[in-house]
């Protein structure tokens, strides 16, 4: 990685790191874990942020800090790091919650047991998802394309 790199970030760089923000977003405020109590009975949802919001916030916050080293010249030499670390936190939260989902022994899960009335539940991953792992997917190109313009703008011609 270079230590100091000088440019204004190029558009399809920007556009992939908006455009796998913005799944994420929708991704964290999707149901993210379906339940259900027995018999087929109502089904129930939980969103990432929902499940949880400060992990989620963390989240947000690393996706604001990958913004800003593209923006802010002086924080411009962390940007590859911020990128990873944003990854890393989009992803954690959602893995997370639903290990928590699945766990009978964690307050979310009597918070399912609650809210469908019922002794036991029948837990499935949501769509959610798909957007999330695509967004996390976005933002790593785009680091990628950084990268790669990093490396030729350092290669002598």
């Amino acid at each position: 990685m270079t230590d100091q790199f000088k440019g204004k970030p190029e558009g399809v760089e920007m556009g992939l790191l908006f455009g796998g923000i913005a799944l994420v977003l929708v991704a964290y405020f999707l149901p993210a874990v379906t339940f259900s109590g027995q018999r087929g009975a109502a089904v129930h949802g939980l969103s990432i942020f929902s499940k949880l919001p400060l992990m989620s916030a963390l989240a947000f916050i690393g996706m604001a800090a990958a913004v800003a080293t593209r923006y802010v010249p002086s924080l411009e030499k962390y940007a590859e790091q911020a990128a990873v670390v944003a990854i890393l936190l989009v992803l954690a939260p959602a893995l997370i919650g639903f290990m928590m989902a699945l766990d009978p022994w964690t307050g979310l899960r009597q918070t399912m047991l609650k809210m469908a009335n019922a002794r036991t539940v029948k837990v499935d991953p949501s769509f959610a998802y798909f957007p999330l792992f695509a967004g996390a997917t976005m933002m790593a190109y785009s680091l990628r394309r950084r990268m790669r313009r990093a490396t030729q703008a350092a290669s002598p011609a």
